[in-house]
Formats: structure tokens, sequence, C-alpha cells
């Protein structure tokens, strides 16, 4: 009986102790005042390292038109769902069958 008492004060000791490590701050000595970071947003918006506005925000990459029609897309779809490439219900994401998903 005091084997078990005693197995269960170690193992509540043990996780008490693993919990105030996890819950205790980090000691970060060069941690930043809020001064110090909106000094530092103002040094990179005055340097242009930020964009203020629409104009100065960087456009969006250019993409190339596509030379496949949105029936053609579609077709390949129909054809890929019904041999079984693309899951339809959640019974299709079985870990076991997640290979037969797969297209090569």
């Amino acid at each position: 009986m005091q084997a078990k008492s005693l197995a269960a004060a170690l193992l509540a000791l043990a996780a008490s102790s693993a919990f105030a490590q996890s819950t205790a701050p980090a000691a970060n000595k060069a941690q930043l005042t809020r001064t110090d970071v909106t000094a530092d947003y103002i040094r990179a918006r005055n340097a242009g390292d930020i964009a203020t506005s629409a104009e100065t925000y960087p456009a969006p990459p250019a993409t190339a038109a596509s030379s496949v029609t949105r029936e053609q897309v579609m077709n390949e779809f129909y054809a890929a769902r019904k041999a079984g490439q693309i899951p339809q219900t959640e019974a299709d994401f079985d870990i076991a069958q997640t290979r037969h998903h797969v297209v090569k």
C-alpha cells in the first residue's frame, strides 16, 4: 500500500515540476520596450522598408494566361474523380488509403 502511495506522490511531483517548467516565462534579457519597437518601426517606414500606401505596396506577381478552357479542366476533374483519384467523402481520407489517392 505504501508503494502505491509513494509512486503516486512521485508521479504528482514530476507532473507538477513539468507543469511549472512549461508555464514559466522565458528569461529573455533582450526584451524590447514599446518605445524601442515604435522607434524601429518609424526608422523602417522612413527608410522605405514598409509599404505605407497602395502605390508603394508591391504588385502581385504576374500570372501567365492559361491555354486550357474551363470545360477541359472540369472534364479532367470529373475523370479523376470517377477514377478514384480525388476523395469525395470523409471515409476517403482514411490513412490506409492515402496512397490510393496520390496522383503519380
